[in-house]
């Protein structure tokens, strides 16, 4: 199993993250923790153009980069973490201890990071 895959296993396997995704700049998906491919495929196509739009506007008020950007809806969260090349997605539902949540989120990201996996 690789690292990464683990790593986004142990990620989703805590009482907060329903589940994740790992993908690049352009939505390809590089690992997913979704059941269904189809669903894994769209929210990562979805993603990247949020992500590409949260990049443009911050740069826009002077900002080069993101670290984690969260965003609620009526059911749940979507946390998104930038690992340079890739972006993390933790997909919650809407009650959750979100200081949890960022905390592994970052020690996914530091684990993925200790692999050399990704560039981060």
């Amino acid at each position: 199993m690789s690292t990464i895959k683990s790593t986004l296993g142990i990620l989703c396997s805590n009482d907060f993250v329903r589940s994740g995704l790992i993908i690049t700049k352009d939505g390809m998906i590089i690992e997913s923790a979704i059941e269904s491919a189809s669903e894994a495929e769209t929210l990562g196509a979805f993603m990247s153009q949020i992500v590409l739009t949260i990049r443009n506007s911050l740069s826009e008020l002077g900002y080069k980069e993101f670290t984690r950007y969260v965003i609620q809806s009526g059911k749940g969260q979507i946390f998104l973490m930038d690992l340079g090349q890739s972006v993390m997605i933790a997909l919650t539902d809407l009650d959750v201890d979100i200081a949890k949540v960022n905390i592994a989120l970052f020690q996914a990201a530091t684990e993925i990071k200790k692999s050399g996996r990704l560039n981060i």
